[in-house]
């Protein structure tokens, strides 16, 4: 029985099709990855991509193949204006890893306008590392659906700041490492209707050495001190 010519080879749309997958299969655009190693110094972590490429074998079988280890993967903190928001980076956490257009190396090593080291586009080598998408099994819970949030991820600290202009500091202690001003403003309690400048709701405590205006809690003295019901004078 004679074979046509269509039986024997793949049309030419197929050709071409086949053609624009081999060469998909090498352009790289983003992938979920998991950090391996973080270096605080270059600001640069190398990573696990988190998803498996299918592999056509020889023999023509269809193989999943675990990616390699990304090296040297720039991290992407938010940044501008000479402020950054930085944050700590640990092994095992997810991020997102985007590969940029060209070659990026001697722009990572110089910044600034650069020529490409080479013609190399889309490449596994040229990623930038964003914390982070989160999977189902590593999704943070307690999301403020009203509310800009700064947090832990188990939601115990936080600086919440509300809409109403309002800022909370959640947690167990606020430590000041500098002198610290509070600016005299004026607030009225819907309660009892009392114009304050400044409220404390609960025990206030001061340790050695505290002072305002040069008068220390747990040292001054007051004058016009005598027997009797009446109050003592200011601090001296």
């Amino acid at each position: 029985m004679a074979i046509s010519l269509s039986e024997r080879s793949p049309d030419q749309l197929k050709i071409i099709k086949d053609a624009i997958k081999a060469e998909l299969a090498q352009f790289w655009s983003a992938l979920p990855c998991e950090v391996e190693t973080y270096d605080p110094n270059a600001v640069t972590v190398t990573v696990q991509p988190t998803i498996r490429i299918p592999i056509r074998t020889i023999e023509g079988e269809l193989e999943l193949l675990q990616m390699p280890v990304l090296q040297d993967v720039p991290v992407m903190f938010p940044c501008a204006g000479g402020f950054t928001i930085t944050h700590p980076i640990k092994k095992g956490d997810e991020c997102f890893v985007v590969f940029a257009d060209r070659n990026i190396d001697l722009w990572w090593q110089s910044g600034g306008i650069q020529n490409p080291f080479d013609m190399r586009k889309h490449d596994l080598s040229d990623g930038f590392a964003f914390f982070r998408p989160q999977s189902q099994a590593n999704k943070i819970t307690g999301i403020s659906t009203k509310d800009l949030e700064i947090r832990n991820d188990e939601n115990s600290c936080k600086i919440k700041i509300t809409p109403a202009g309002e800022i909370h500091f959640i947690g167990t202690k606020s430590i000041f490492e500098c002198p610290v001003e509070m600016k005299e403003t004026l607030r009225v309690d819907k309660a009892t209707n009392l114009k304050t400048t400044l409220g404390v709701l609960g025990k206030s405590t001061f340790t050695a050495g505290a002072s305002i205006s040069g008068i220390e809690f747990d040292q001054h003295l007051h004058g016009g001190v005598k027997s009797g019901g009446d109050d003592s004078g200011t601090p001296k």
